[in-house]
């Protein structure tokens, strides 16, 4: 929790190792209207039992610091606690300000979760973009990105039910129906294996290499292709069904007898 602990208009300085100010919760007791004058710190940390509360802190947590710290002199003068003694002396004031103090951590602690999931969601959406980018994903691949992100934020589902995937020549806005390259070498009785292909494919620019950390790869990386953007005029990247880290080429049947023409060209 980093921001300001503000009570009755009180700002409650924090030392570099995260304790509070336990001079400006007195103030600001005072500033609420309590009969809290008597109750300076010093008397506080007098009492046998926060003594006992104190020695507790110190066995227990295992940071290295100190639970009470005493500053003298200069702008940072007070003496600084952990928040644990921050709710034990507002009890100590009364249970009214020990309420207060309570109701303010809590606020604040919600405000840090609700940061924390907004930076979680903008670094999905960044991540989703970018992954896009790099391997040109198929608009079904980015859509189902996105509807899962939605699903995370708790958005209510303003995504579209289906993304069109068809070459960017394509003018009619439907999809095109595609398949993996090993059913349509088999389906058009070429005698080839896809790796093969896929390497005469890599000549002509259409697909690429691309790899990603793996314990199980060669030299801790795992590599798979992927069309590049050149090749996305003849069919599209989707996620692949071995590792959602990875595309799996995917190739327009409109398109098929062009790519075959291509690969007589290669030499």
């Amino acid at each position: 929790m980093n921001q300001l602990l503000v009570i009755e208009g009180i700002t409650v300085r924090r030392d570099t190792d995260g304790r509070y100010c336990l001079n400006d919760l007195h103030y600001a007791a005072i500033q609420s209207g309590l009969n809290a004058r008597t109750k300076e710190p010093s008397k506080f940390l007098a009492n046998s039992q926060t003594n006992e509360l104190v020695k507790e802190l110190t066995v227990t947590q295992n940071m290295g610091i100190a639970p009470v710290s005493t500053v003298r002199g200069g702008q940072q003068q007070g003496t600084y606690v952990f928040k644990e003694l921050v709710y034990a002396y507002a009890m100590w004031i009364s249970p009214a300000f020990n309420l207060k103090v309570i109701r303010t951590f809590d606020s604040l602690a919600s405000q840090d979760n609700h940061h924390h999931f907004s930076e979680q969601v903008q670094a999905g959406v960044i991540i989703l973009e970018s992954a896009a980018k790099l391997l040109n994903l198929s608009n079904s691949s980015k859509l189902a990105g996105l509807q899962k992100l939605q699903q995370f934020a708790g958005i209510p589902n303003i995504m579209p039910v289906y993304a069109i995937d068809a070459p960017s020549d394509a003018v009619d806005g439907s999809s095109r129906p595609t398949k993996a390259l090993s059913y349509l070498l088999k389906d058009h009785g070429i005698g080839l294996s896809a790796n093969q292909v896929y390497r005469q494919l890599e000549k002509l620019g259409i697909i690429e290499h691309k790899q990603r950390p793996s314990r199980s790869g060669v030299g801790g990386i795992k590599q798979f292709w992927s069309l590049s953007a050149k090749g996305c005029m003849y069919g599209k990247n989707i996620t692949s069904p071995a590792n959602p880290r990875e595309t799996q080429p995917h190739f327009f049947e409109s398109k098929f007898h062009a790519l075959l023409k291509l690969l007589e060209t290669v030499s």
